[in-house]
């Protein structure tokens, strides 16, 4: 990164953190652009450069977070099942998660707190299926049977990481999210008979 960069980083996360810590200590609805901007030293204008509304800076690791996916689908070796390809790209998410597991933690007790960051979560979220259905073949010039399997497909996988995360929340991210990750998988591939070893 160049200085530039850096301090754009820096700004951008300063903004980030004071933002998460003002809500955590007063609720979202209560704190105001102008609070957090003062609270990182800044101006409300830069704020603004950095993140489009008061919503956004809930979630300061999303559009990394989306690129940085939409790269790793781009990135797998030829004639690989498009399926395969979503299931590691979200798995190497999975350890981002868990590397950042206070942030994300904090994160979603504001989500549960405020309908309004709750509706902008619910957005990010159609931006991540939408995402996994356009490499799951819902694209242009598809059959329409085929693009239909892929939204299909793509839903009942965010269903299913929805699943996966709250349960990981309800418990502190005290869980290995990769291994919940991996069991939801099992059961989108093979469906809900499949057994375990500890099941048996």
């Amino acid at each position: 990164m160049t200085l530039r960069e850096r301090k754009k980083a820096q700004t951008r996360d300063g903004l980030a953190e004071a933002a998460l810590r003002l809500f955590a200590d007063r609720g979202f609805e209560k704190v105001t652009v102008d609070e957090i901007a003062a609270a990182a030293d800044v101006s409300r204008r830069t704020f603004f450069r950095y993140f489009p509304t008061k919503e956004a800076v809930v979630f300061p690791d999303r559009e990394r977070r989306l690129r940085r996916f939409r790269e790793m689908l781009v990135d797998r070796p030829h004639g690989e099942e498009p399926f395969e390809s979503v299931r590691l790209a979200l798995m190497a998410l999975a350890r981002d998660y868990e590397k950042n597991r206070a942030r994300v933690l904090l994160q979603q007790r504001i989500v549960e707190e405020s309908a309004a960051v709750r509706a902008y979560d619910a957005e990010l979220d159609r931006q991540w299926e939408r995402t996994m259905a356009a490499s799951l073949g819902d694209v242009d010039r598809a059959p329409a049977a085929d693009r239909r399997r892929a939204r299909l497909g793509a839903g009942a996988l965010m269903g299913a990481i929805r699943a996966i995360l709250n349960e990981w929340y309800a418990g502190a991210g005290a869980g290995d999210l990769k291994v919940l990750g991996q069991e939801a998988f099992d059961l989108l591939t093979y469906g809900m008979s499949v057994t375990t070893n500890d099941s048996k």
